[in-house]
């Protein structure tokens, strides 16, 4: 190898050094107090604290649209659906913030999110 080959190689593993560490930093503290959020077209239909449940199945049956959650302590999935491409069921298992499983054709969404993230405003809208 040479000399500027080195180099080359010593930038970039510091350049994903320094991205790393930018990202852990970056990232907010979420806390303890998770929610697992379930919509139907935009309006929430059942709300669940995250960390305090051991087991719970939810089943949503809007006009022939049938969606089923389950939610274990630590993951949460949708282990059926009768939309034609399952990729909601395909998704698999959320556990952290931010994490969402969305299933197009019914409309419906899984969301978990912290309670501080519930009453901020998101930085797009300020």
């Amino acid at each position: 190898m040479k000399k500027n080959d080195v180099i080359l190689i010593v930038i970039v593993l510091l350049l994903g050094v320094v991205s790393y560490g930018i990202i852990n930093f970056m990232k907010k503290d979420v806390g303890d107090d998770l929610r697992v959020i379930i919509k139907h077209r935009g309006v929430v239909v059942k709300e669940y604290p995250f960390d305090d449940l051991t087991r719970e199945t939810y089943v949503l049956d809007v006009e022939g649209e049938i969606n089923v959650v389950q939610i274990e302590k630590g993951l949460v999935s949708l282990s059926e659906a009768n939309c034609q491409d399952l990729i909601c069921v395909k998704t698999g298992s959320i556990s952290k913030p931010g994490e969402i499983i969305v299933c197009l054709p019914h409309k419906f969404t899984v969301e978990i999110v912290s309670n501080e993230n519930l009453s901020e405003i998101d930085d797009i809208v300020e």
